[in-house]
């Protein structure tokens, strides 16, 4: 495989046809007055924002979804133009200028938002900026998820009514997350569901975007076909936010290696059975190998030490990278053999068990397929305690990105 480096052979495999693939998944789902977003913030959860978001939009998304607006700018900056950036979460009043300039869509969940940017405008001069121009917004309703956003009758009341002295707003849409969609009781749902209905319809008509759909809801079609956007997260790469194993790609035998069994891994809830395809595929080569005799000392605190004559490979990637020390119990792959990791990870390097002597060079895989075995990131994150979304999120820039 083609190399990012010719000093470092660590790299991640983005897979942008597959990108594509669970997009159009969704689309054959949606109703039809329903629009997709792509949710790229954080990187694109490590897959690469100006690559994804690109190739999105030529699957037929028609919005982006970032966390700041930093991420934003840097989207429109790649030429990304003439489509809706939302940012999400928090947004500071003090860079409206560049939010203006730069043509984005800010989350607001209160008036003093509008009151300190125009504020800003003044001080620095720049209110000429709201002359053509006019600051669109998304409001938030909190609805349950306790983060951010309105919460009550009376606190959505006084907004609609005081947002009428911002002549230069432009008020789009109004949304709110689900939070147990993805995972948790799915009775919540209701709850949020009675509590979205209710302050929602205190909205004006005018407000044409109303949304809460994230990849999960999408597929719940008795209330998910009422969103106006399907916000496209997790499964635009492949993965499902239950982080369930599906059969297609990781066999009952891996399973029972990796000490699972079916019932805890697999999906159950037939909504959400998609084939969604994961877009991520993270290897590395063999750097050194040797044969060390048994009661050797390996890593730091000697946190193992060799139970026999054994042959112990290194490879370049640690915590740095963002393969965590909490990932010491997660298998890598060598020529179809599942390698456990020796003692602690370290910040640039770890140690594995291998069957037998391989040369330098070997490829090693530690996100992906290789033979039988497939290292998918939802099993892995069960085996590390966490979930796919921060195994992903986590691979740091040192790691470079290739994408086929």
């Amino acid at each position: 495989m083609y190399r990012a480096s010719e000093h470092r052979p660590t790299q991640a495999v983005v897979n942008l046809e597959n990108i594509k693939h669970n997009i159009q998944l969704y689309q054959t789902k949606k109703a039809s007055h329903q629009q997709i977003y792509a949710v790229v913030k954080a990187n694109a959860y490590g897959h690469g924002a100006i690559p994804v978001a690109k190739t999105a939009i030529e699957a037929g998304v028609t919005g982006l979804c970032v966390a700041t607006v930093d991420e934003a700018i840097q989207l429109r900056k790649a030429g990304i133009s003439n489509i809706p950036i939302l940012v999400m979460g928090l947004t500071l009043p003090y860079g409206i200028a560049e939010i203006l300039y730069y043509d984005l869509t800010v989350t607001v969940s209160d008036l003093s938002f509008f009151m300190l940017a125009l504020e800003q405008l003044k001080k620095n001069q720049q209110e000429t900026l709201l002359k053509d121009r006019q600051l669109k917004v998304h409001l938030k309703l909190d609805t349950g998820m306790s983060r951010v956003g309105l919460r009550t009758k009376e606190e959505v009341i006084a907004f609609v009514d005081g947002i009428q002295a911002f002549p230069w707003v432009d008020w789009q849409g109004v949304f709110t997350h689900f939070s147990t969609a993805g995972g948790g009781p799915i009775s919540y749902i209701d709850f949020q569901w009675n509590r979205w209905q209710e302050l929602v319809d205190l909205i004006p008509a005018s407000v044409t975007l109303r949304h809460f759909d994230n990849s999960a809801m999408g597929l719940y079609k008795a209330i998910g076909g009422q969103s106006d956007i399907i916000r496209l997260g997790i499964s635009l790469y492949g993965l499902n936010s239950r982080d369930t194993v599906p059969n297609d790609l990781v066999s009952d035998q891996q399973l029972a290696d990796y000490h699972f069994s079916p019932s805890e891994v697999r999906n159950t809830e037939s909504q959400l059975d998609l084939k969604l395809k994961p877009a991520f595929q993270l290897i590395t080569e063999l750097s050194y190998v040797k044969k060390v005799e048994k009661g050797t000392c390996i890593s730091y605190g000697a946190s193992y030490v060799s139970q026999e004559d054994e042959w112990i490979g290194t490879i370049p990637i640690g915590y740095a990278d963002g393969w965590l020390r909490a990932y010491s119990q997660i298998p890598v792959l060598v020529e179809g053999h599942a390698c456990p990791v020796l003692g602690v990870i370290n910040m640039d390097q770890l140690m594995i068990r291998l069957p037998k002597q391989f040369p330098l060079g070997t490829e090693v895989t530690l996100i992906g397929q290789d033979g039988k075995y497939y290292n998918h990131p939802s099993l892995l994150a069960r085996i590390a305690g966490t979930i796919s979304y921060e195994m992903l999120t986590c691979i740091s820039e040192r790691v470079p990105r290739i994408y086929i």
